[in-house]
């Protein structure tokens, strides 16, 4: 990917990295520590997420589950970039799991049909069942949000980082 979409940011799956931690934990302590997951990836603002994370990992090293809290603040970075995009879009960024349902679909349907020796077919196939899933697509909240990432504007804690120079983009924006 980084070859090809060269500034492309990366935002890490919350729910995964949440299996990770979980999964080097006893089950005793799933429970609340799932719990405390979740509060970390709601968290309002960037800074307190990295609050939450650290009070969590403090706690799990304080009860001796070092490898949980190594899992949990390794690439972090990774797992807030969803901070500086529109606070509407963090449902859609958090987690890569709306992604993984289309392909496993596709991956169902094409390991079943090992017969598609031409590649063509292949494609075709799995343009089609893509198309046929994505029906189901929901629809990103607040879609004029994007032109204003596409015209480079940065954004804080979701939200929109003003600039002088570019009001008159943000009016465009907001008027479309």
């Amino acid at each position: 990917m980084d070859e090809v979409f060269l500034t492309t940011r990366h935002q890490r799956c919350w729910n995964h990295r949440s299996l990770n931690v979980l999964d080097k934990l006893p089950k005793r302590l799933h429970a609340e520590v799932r719990k405390q997951l979740r509060g970390l990836a709601e968290a309002p603002s960037r800074q307190e997420c990295e609050r939450r994370r650290d009070a969590l990992c403090a706690r799990l090293r304080a009860q001796g589950q070092e490898p949980s809290a190594a899992c949990l603040e390794r690439d972090w970075e990774d797992f807030v970039v969803f901070y500086d995009f529109p606070q509407e879009h963090w449902l859609h960024v958090r987690t890569s799991n709306p992604i993984e349902s289309i392909f496993s679909g596709v991956r169902l349907r094409t390991n079943a049909s090992k017969r598609l020796r031409v590649r063509e077919n292949a494609l075709y196939l799995v343009f089609k069942l893509v198309t046929r899933l994505s029906l189901n697509w929901r629809g990103i909240n607040a879609p004029n949000q994007l032109r204003l990432l596409l015209a480079g504007h940065d954004f804080q804690d979701g939200q929109l980082v003003l600039e002088e120079a570019r009001v008159s983009d943000l009016a465009q924006a907001v008027g479309a």
